[in-house]
Parts: C-alpha cells; sequence; structure tokens
C-alpha cells in the first residue's frame, strides 16, 4: 500500500533522519474527504499539538522526536472541514516546560480553545494564575515519553501534581500505562480534582479486555473519578 505522509515522517525520524522544516512538505496534512454527516455543535478535539517555527518556539534538547512545522492556522482550517468547533491544545514533550507555543494556538483560536501545559517545581504560582486567563486548564503529566514507569516516581508526581492543583479548577492529564494506572489507582480514586489519561490510557488493542490494568482504568471511569481520552490511536 502507499505510504502515507505520517507513516513516513514517523520512519524517517525513527531511523534517525533529520527534517529541516517545510523542507519536503509545504504544509500540515489536511483531510481530504469530505464530511457527509451531521457534527454536533459544540464537538471538540480534545488533544492536539501545535509546533511552530522552531526559530520562534526552540525545541527541547533532550526531545525522543523532532517534530514538522504545524501551525495554528493550520489546526483551525482542518477543524472547519472536519466541523469541530472546539479544541483542547496540548503542550507537546518537544518544548519541556515551554508552553509558547501552546498559548499562542490558544490566542489564534480564539475563545473556542483552552490548553494543557506542561510545568515543573520551578514554575510559579504566578505564571499558573497568568496561563489560567490564557485558557489553560489543566496539567501534564506525560510520564511515556519521559520514559517514567516506576510507580514509586509515577506516584510521587501526582501527589506533587495534585497539591498544586488542589486550589484551581484545573485538572491533570496523564500519558502513562495501564501498569502505572493500577498502581496510582487509589490515589485516583481519592483526587479531589479530575484526572484524565490520553492515549486510551496506554491499553493496547491487540491485548484485548483482559491486559493488565485494564479493569482498573475501567472501574475509574465508572466511578466517575477518571476520564479516557480516544486519542492516539495510530500509536
Amino acid at each position: 500500500p502507499m505510504i502515507t505522509r505520517r507513516g513516513f515522517l514517523l520512519g524517517s525520524i525513527g531511523a534517525g533522519a533529520l527534517l529541516p522544516a517545510r523542507s519536503m512538505l509545504a504544509k500540515a496534512a489536511q483531510p481530504e474527504t469530505v464530511i457527509n454527516f451531521e457534527v454536533p455543535p459544540g464537538a471538540c478535539d480534545c488533544h492536539t499539538h501545535i509546533f511552530g517555527d522552531p526559530a520562534k518556539y526552540p525545541l527541547y534538547s533532550g526531545r525522543t522526536y523532532t517534530p514538522e512545522i504545524a501551525l495554528p492556522e493550520e489546526m483551525n482550517a482542518m477543524h472547519r472541514l472536519l466541523h469541530l468547533q472546539r479544541v483542547v491544545i496540548v503542550t507537546p514533550s518537544v518544548y519541556g516546560t515551554d508552553n509558547a507555543s501552546t498559548l499562542d494556538g490558544i490566542r489564534t483560536r480564539g475563545a473556542d480553545a483552552r490548553g494543557i501545559a506542561v510545568i515543573n517545581d520551578q514554575t510559579p504560582e504566578s505564571e499558573l494564575d497568568a496561563m489560567g486567563r490564557a485558557g489553560i486548564r489543566g496539567i501534564r503529566l506525560n510520564l511515556s515519553t519521559g520514559g517514567t514507569n516506576d510507580p514509586d516516581v509515577a506516584r510521587d508526581r501526582f501527589v506533587g501534581a495534585i497539591e498544586r492543583m488542589r486550589g484551581r479548577d484545573w485538572h491533570i492529564q496523564s500519558f502513562t500505562s495501564l501498569q502505572v494506572i493500577a498502581a496510582l489507582k487509589d490515589i485516583v480514586a481519592s483526587s479531589p480534582v479530575p484526572v484524565v489519561f490520553d492515549h486510551f490510557g496506554g491499553a493496547k488493542a491487540v491485548l484485548g479486555t483482559q491486559q493488565p490494568g485494564f479493569a482498573d482504568l475501567l472501574a475509574l471511569v465508572r466511578s466517575g473519578k477518571a476520564y479516557v481520552k480516544i486519542s492516539g490511536a495510530y500509536s
């Protein structure tokens, strides 16, 4: 079958190829299939990233991949074609704790956009206040991309995040594995702030419903204490 644009890019990156910005492709991919069904008002793309010009938004030196440019205007054009009114823009791991590109995406989109930031222990409360005014509504603990599979480390990070979010109307979002979710189920069940697991909670379709930790994830969802994003299906 014909290789997809995304597949080519991911394969090139995995092979260690360097991809100069816009050297091969004029713009980010856009949908080509016309939507022929009713999309409800308020439909939301709950997980997307903005990758700005690296000259303006420098990439984190410790990143595990190098993305192509994907601008706010291209995202907005894609959403218009897909009839998606709202969007949640998430700071990706390639920026570390620099949320500038995400905030630019929110500003460009306007009132229908919200964002999820990445912070660390040195991020001051004043910066969180400013990001809240700009549309940020949660923080992301990217445990999987950071290689954090130790439940004890994850527990410490979750406890710290809960303490920082307790006084805000925000939520905690995490990219992690079912193994870690199972180990943290007591913390999630007692959390005073909502918890969101992105990318299917790390569940693998090929392993089915009996894979370890899947029942724990379902129990948290049924209890109303956790949400799961149906996102990242390509992985």
